[in-house]
């Protein structure tokens, strides 16, 4: 399996740690435990429950391939307990079920105006500037006052590069 980043693999785990069979009928969160259960819910068979555990990493798995160029959402079904029933192919390979289940890039562009605003920077005198500074700091050939216009890889390196303003 291949190394997931620190947050995709605290998911992961904690997707895979929980007893999806009654998901339909409570709403107890992360804390569940069917041993201190005081009723006894109808359960989901077990392919039910795996059709459960899949849309919960397929929600998840978006969210982070969104801000996470080098996420792979195979690596991160195997880590969160997904059925090899979805995952794999008859022969064992991948199937393209994982990636299928998640939105592909919209080709929607950018500007850093909009990831500075994302980040938390709204008052700055000049808006967009800490992602810029950013953008010259890694592009430094590129040509002088042009507009930039990112695509949703770039704009994910920023928001995974620029840190969050406090």
């Amino acid at each position: 399996m291949r190394k997931l980043s620190t947050i995709a693999q605290a998911l992961a785990d904690e997707i895979a740690a929980q007893d999806w069979s009654d998901a339909h009928s409570r709403a107890d969160g992360a804390r569940h435990n069917r041993e201190l259960d005081r009723t006894q819910a109808a359960q989901l068979a077990p392919d039910e429950a795996d059709t459960v555990r899949v849309n919960v990493m397929w929600v998840v798995a978006q969210a982070l391939s969104d801000h996470d160029p080098n996420f792979d959402v195979h690596a991160f079904a195997e880590a969160a307990g997904v059925s090899p029933d979805y995952r794999l192919r008859n022969d064992g390979s991948p199937s393209g079920a994982m990636a299928a289940g998640i939105r592909l890039g919209t080709g929607e562009t950018y500007t850093p105006k909009q990831l500075a605003r994302l980040l938390g920077y709204t008052e700055e005198s000049r808006p967009g500037k800490v992602v810029r500074d950013y953008l010259r700091a890694k592009n430094p050939k590129r040509t002088k006052y042009q507009p930039w216009v990112l695509t949703e890889a770039q704009a994910a390196d920023v928001l995974a590069n620029v840190p969050m303003k406090r």
